[in-house]
């Protein structure tokens, strides 16, 4: 067992409290994003064009309970304000993500004609309403401009969710325009390619995932070992962003061009409020692999989708509550993973390297 699965065993252990598991039950296990029941996943993606769009989408036709949490300077959402946990919705039956700047928004209209086609949404009597919040990442700069997601496009990644085509993390879907390491342009830094990514524990009956586009101004870390996974690169060596950062010569990057959003979800029973905690919890993924994160120059979105089916419990102040705590370290975890995996996986697309084609990494900096 690697140290990384040792010390999220760790933390597990300590998080897990009252929660009912058979006594045969085996640690978490690493299982395919996927592979969480009760979700469809779909994408388009625009090699061509350096663009795409993901859809993760709620099986059940009533939906699932959403949640949110926006942290970055520079957000473009839709249907954020939804999933305030005092207004009346609860329920979402898909999650967007897209590349295209604002245009990108566009996609959500797509997904919410296709699933109306399936009478999946809130009945209104004459029809159902799909509720589709999503969030968008500024991939303009790279490839065409002027090809963003749109309508078409969120339409045929829906469509491509109930075909449950293959995919793979890297240059796939609302990842394919993401690049990383944008923060040293004043001092000759370039950005690599940043990419999707996914990773999803199994424990018992319980599952939690993370999916992830990761478009950051900072780098993307591996948390284990403090290595630079992808992010700015200046003469085949990689630019510490955060000492960038402090440096007299720092000039910020434009506050446009970042963003990372991404999506969790879980098969637990969750009421609006613990949706959008978990969303907050799972914010400290980004803080782990992404380095500089949450900076005035990110938009940083981080939804939560809980299907329900699987009850957890804690007794906190003398009352029984869900487990947050285990529902959060799993939640951290994946999305660390998640955000690494985007970076390893992605490869070199329209001139702009890709850790994946690399035949061997660019030097670390020196400490």
């Amino acid at each position: 067992m690697s140290m990384k699965s040792l010390l999220t065993m760790a933390a597990l252990m300590l998080a897990i409290g009252a929660f009912a598991l058979p006594a045969f039950a085996e640690p978490a296990q690493a299982v395919p994003f996927a592979s969480i029941p009760g979700i469809k996943v779909g994408h388009v993606t625009d090699l061509e064009n350096g663009t795409g769009c993901t859809v993760v989408i709620a099986e059940n036709p009533v939906g699932a309970i959403g949640g949110v949490d926006v942290r970055g300077g520079s957000p473009g959402t839709r249907e954020t304000d939804l999933l305030d946990p005092t207004k009346t919705v609860q329920t979402v039956n898909a999650v967007v993500l897209a590349g295209g700047s604002a245009f990108g928004l566009g996609a959500a209209d797509g997904v919410m004609e296709f699933l109306e086609k399936q009478k999946m949404g809130v009945d209104v009597g004459m029809t159902v309403v799909p509720i589709v919040p999503s969030a968008i990442l500024f991939d303009l700069g790279f490839g065409n401009a002027f090809v963003r997601p749109d309508k078409a496009m969120g339409f045929k990644a829906a469509e491509n969710a109930f075909k449950n085509l293959p995919w793979k993390d890297g240059n796939t879907g609302a990842g394919t325009g993401a690049t990383v390491g944008k923060g040293a342009a004043a001092i000759g830094g370039k950005p690599m390619q940043g990419g999707l990514g996914s990773y999803a524990f199994k424990f018992g009956e319980l599952y939690v995932g993370a999916i992830v586009a990761v478009n950051a101004a900072g780098n993307i870390v591996n948390p284990d070992t403090s290595e630079i996974v992808a992010g700015a690169v200046r003469d085949n060596t990689f630019i510490d962003l955060e000492a960038w950062t402090m440096d007299s010569r720092y000039e910020a990057p434009k506050a446009a061009e970042n963003t990372t959003i991404g999506l969790i979800v879980t098969n637990a029973n969750l009421t609006q409020a613990q949706a959008k905690k978990l969303a907050e919890m799972a914010q400290d993924g980004y803080a782990r692999a992404i380095r500089p994160t949450h900076t005035a120059s990110d938009g940083d979105t981080v939804f939560a989708m809980a299907l329900g089916g699987v009850e957890s419990s804690s007794k906190t102040w003398n009352r029984v509550d869900v487990n947050m705590n285990l529902l959060g370290v799993l939640a951290v975890n994946a999305m660390e993973a998640a955000i690494v995996s985007a970076g390893q996986n992605a490869e070199t697309l329209l001139g702009v390297q890709g850790a994946a084609s690399l035949k061997t990494q660019p030097a670390q900096p020196k400490k």
